[in-house]
């Protein structure tokens, strides 16, 4: 639960840090630009909330740019406007029934406390893919780190099966944790906006 809260608000102070200006910045995520990753970060604090409340979310959340929350607002209040549904995503999870049986987020039911595994490491990177192309520091918990590393570690070659993750990108076994992480995740840790 602590890991899942502490992961939501790194993003938003991602989100948060990211200016306006930039949001037409490519990111780490392949084709999109940080208006695109917010957009993305919006839908899952959206879905994050209703799986823990096993509420059926809208499924146009899945392919909806803008997603409803953000539509028809300027750009300058989309990191508001994600700042307010990061306290009820996480409030949705910080019951023990919600890591309890079985839950989906928009695929095949999996145990619950897998899901949120997942949802902590895609929180964690999505913060390092709005901080990377935005010219942020980011410093991840070594917590975060190592549950992302973890859940990546077990559930990369599935989640990549299922076009969900990049091909891995080589690192060292001796490279930090969260680097080998990012590279489970298909991601370079020395990408930077300047290359691309």
């Amino acid at each position: 639960m602590e890991q899942l809260a502490e992961s939501i608000d790194l993003v938003v102070d991602a989100v948060r840090g990211a200016p306006v200006d930039q949001y037409h910045n490519l990111t780490p995520c392949s084709e999109w630009t940080v208006k695109d990753l917010v957009n993305h970060i919006a839908m899952m604090l959206l879905m994050t909330r209703d799986v823990g409340t096993r509420t059926e979310s809208d499924p146009g959340l899945l392919t909806a740019n803008p997603v409803p929350l953000l539509a028809g607002r300027p750009e300058s209040e989309w990191a508001l406007l994600v700042a307010d549904s990061a306290e009820p995503a996480a409030r949705a999870w910080s019951r023990p029934a919600a890591w309890e049986g079985e839950a989906s987020l928009g695929g095949p039911p999996m145990p619950a406390t897998a899901l949120g595994g997942i949802l902590i490491a895609d929180f964690t990177v999505h913060a390092w893919d709005t901080a990377a192309a935005t010219g942020q520091r980011l410093t991840v918990p070594a917590s975060l780190a190592e549950a992302t590393f973890a859940t990546y570690t077990r559930e990369a070659p599935r989640m990549r099966s299922l076009g969900l993750l990049g091909d891995e990108v080589p690192q060292d076994t001796d490279a930090p944790l969260f680097d080998r992480a990012l590279a489970l995740s298909g991601r370079s840790p020395r990408w930077t906006p300047a290359a691309h």
